[in-house]
């Protein structure tokens, strides 16, 4: 799997690379179809990278190879960086940030913004309608608190335990037209689990989802 992975990765980063160079060329030329059209293979070949990713993720993490390099994280500056790439694959959805005050943790940059990324497609899938989707964050207990919630279809009681479980997909006709492999939440716990921590849910059928976990502040003594 990881090596399939990185035969794949190679020709869309250069898919990626010629779309954006014709993106450029149309815009001096205020072409506004062929504009459109190479937004639209950008959106497709940074899905696909995403799905590559957590495919390479999934292989590490079953060979007990999942790196985790901890730094300084401004969470202002991630937020904005995971809202400027979901915002390719939303047309009806919001997104908002939540946080009362600059907050600085401790983690994997790369993993918690793959961790913030899979939740938000999680939002955008399960919220057809559109809606706000919130990126929040919060004091509490000597850690910080962050979630995703949405305004979706919700979950029901039944399927929240599995929903962590790697390849479970919900079994609800309302839902069976979305696509996806049962992997992305897998990997997201998977993730916090290195970061000694968990997700966790909360979601009622009709009524949205919040996805919510714990991490260390700056501020706070670093674990050796």
């Amino acid at each position: 799997m990881s090596m399939v992975s990185h035969e794949l990765k190679t020709p869309l980063t250069s898919i990626l690379l010629f779309t954006q160079i014709m993106q450029k060329n149309y815009q001096d030329n205020k072409n506004d179809l062929g504009k459109q059209m190479s937004n639209k293979i950008e959106t497709q070949s940074k899905k696909m990278i995403a799905m590559i990713r957590d495919f390479l993720s999934l292989a590490r993490i079953e060979e007990d190879q999942l790196q985790i390099n901890k730094e300084s994280i401004t969470l202002l500056s991630l937020f904005e960086e995971v809202r400027e790439e979901a915002q390719l694959m939303i047309s009806k959805h919001k997104i908002k940030f939540a946080c009362a005050e600059p907050i600085t943790i401790f983690a994997d940059h790369d993993k918690i913004a793959q961790v913030f990324t899979n939740l938000i497609s999680n939002a955008i899938k399960y919220s057809p309608a559109g809606g706000t989707i919130t990126i929040g964050c919060e004091k509490k207990d000597g850690k910080v608190k962050l979630f995703v919630s949405d305004e979706g279809i919700g979950i029901a009681k039944e399927d929240q335990e599995k929903l962590f479980n790697r390849f479970y997909r919900v079994d609800n006709d309302e839902i069976a037209h979305i696509s996806g492999f049962g992997i992305g939440l897998y990997i997201v716990s998977e993730i916090l689990r290195y970061h000694d921590s968990a997700i966790e849910v909360e979601s009622e059928k009709g009524s949205g989802t919040t996805f919510y976990f714990s991490l260390d502040e700056i501020g706070d003594p670093i674990p050796s």
